[in-house]
C-alpha cells in the first residue's frame, strides 16, 4: 500500500510540474543565507567561492560564535559582500526560525530573485561556474542539489579534499557493521534552491520549502560538495558544541539533529574513545575497500578554485 501511495504522489508531482511553469527570469538576483556557529575555519572560503559563483549578496546569522566567525562577517560586509548580520544569542537553536528570518530579509529588503540556504560547511557547484546562468533557465521556484559529504583525506587543508562519497549504496553489510551509525557515508537528503517569490516557509536542514504554486526539478548541473568534518579535532569540536546546543533547547523535538545527541551522550556521559569513534565515523580502515567498490567520485571544482585563487 506505501509503494502505490508513493508511487500516486510522484505521479501527481510529475502532472504538476508539467502543468505549472513559471517565466524565466534572464537577470536573476541570487542571494545566500549562511547560519554559522564558531566556523572562522572555513567561513572566509565559503563566502570567496560563492562570491566568484555569481552569489550577489549574503545574509548571515551568527549563532554566538566566539572563534573570530563574527568578525569574518563584519570583514566582508565592509566590501560589501555580506549585505546583513544577524546576531543570533538565544540559547535555543530553531533553524528553520533562523533561516525563515534571513529569507524575509533577502526577499523583503533586497529584492532578491532565488535564494540559496546554506551551511558554513557546503560548496555549491555548477558546470561553468555560474550558478546565475543556470538559474536563468529554470521555469521551476524550487530546485533540489543533491549533496554529498567529502572524505577528509587532507586534515590541514579542506578544500584538498577531493573524495565524493557518492554510492553508498555500494558497501556490504559487513563494512556498514563496521562504521557508526552516524558515519559520513550515510544518504544525504538533497537541499532547496527556491525563489523568493511565493515562499511560504522553510523545512529544517534547508531539505525542502513550502511555495505557492510550487513546481519542483532536480538540478542536473548544481551539487554540493559538504565538508562536515575536517579533521579529528574538528570532529570533537564539532560534536561536543553541536551537542551542547542541541541539548540545552527546550523547543527541539526529540528526534532532532540525532548524531549531535548521539556522540555528545557518548563521549560526555559514557567516556568513549574519541580516535576509535572518528575512524568509524569516516571509515579510515576500509578505504582501499571503498575504493574499489567505486564509493568515491573526485570532485576538482574546489580545489581548482582556491589554488588557482
Amino acid at each position: 500500500m506505501k509503494n502505490v501511495v508513493n508511487k500516486l504522489k510522484r505521479i501527481g508531482i510529475y502532472i504538476r510540474n508539467k502543468i505549472v511553469r513559471h517565466k524565466k527570469i534572464k537577470k536573476p538576483k541570487v542571494f545566500m543565507t549562511i547560519l554559522a556557529k564558531n566556523e572562522a575555519d572555513i567561513i572566509e572560503y565559503q563566502l570567496r567561492y560563492h562570491k566568484n559563483m555569481g552569489i550577489d549578496g549574503f545574509i548571515v546569522t551568527d549563532h554566538n560564535s566566539s572563534d573570530g566567525t563574527r568578525e569574518i562577517f563584519e570583514k566582508y560586509k565592509k566590501i560589501g559582500w555580506v549585505k546583513e548580520i544577524i546576531d543570533e544569542t538565544g540559547s535555543d537553536f530553531i533553524q528553520s526560525k533562523l533561516v525563515d528570518r534571513m529569507i524575509k530579509v533577502a526577499k523583503n529588503k533586497y529584492n532578491a530573485d532565488w535564494i540559496i540556504n546554506a551551511d558554513a560547511d557546503e560548496f555549491w557547484c555548477c558546470n561553468g561556474n555560474n550558478i546565475k546562468e543556470i538559474l536563468a533557465k529554470s521555469y521551476s521556484n524550487v530546485i533540489y542539489a543533491d549533496i554529498y559529504n567529502v572524505y577528509p583525506e587532507d586534515e590541514k587543508c579542506f578544500f584538498n579534499n577531493d573524495k565524493l562519497i557518492v554510492n553508498h549504496q555500494n558497501i556490504d553489510d559487513e563494512h556498514i557493521k563496521k562504521l557508526s551509525p552516524y558515519s559520513i557515508y550515510a544518504k544525504q537528503i538533497h537541499k532547496v534552491i527556491h525563489r523568493a517569490d511565493g515562499y511560504i516557509s522553510i523545512y529544517d536542514g534547508n531539505h525542502s520549502v513550502d511555495m505557492k504554486m510550487k513546481s519542483t526539478c532536480e538540478a542536473k548541473d548544481i551539487y554540493i560538495c559538504h565538508y562536515s568534518l575536517r579533521g579529528f579535532e574538528h570532529f570533537k569540536r564539532k560534536m561536543l558544541n553541536g551537542g551542547a546546543v542541541i541539548n540545552s533547547s527546550k523547543e527541539l523535538p526529540e528526534n532532532t539533529a540525532q548524531h549531535w545527541r548521539y556522540f555528545y551522550d557518548l563521549f560526555v556521559n559514557k567516556g568513549a574513545d574519541y580516535s576509535d569513534e572518528y575512524k568509524k565515523v569516516i571509515g579510515s580502515d576500509n578505504v582501499e575497500y571503498f575504493e574499489v567498490k567505486n564509493v568515491f567520485r573526485t570532485s576538482t571544482q574546489v580545489k581548482d578554485f582556491f589554488i588557482k585563487d
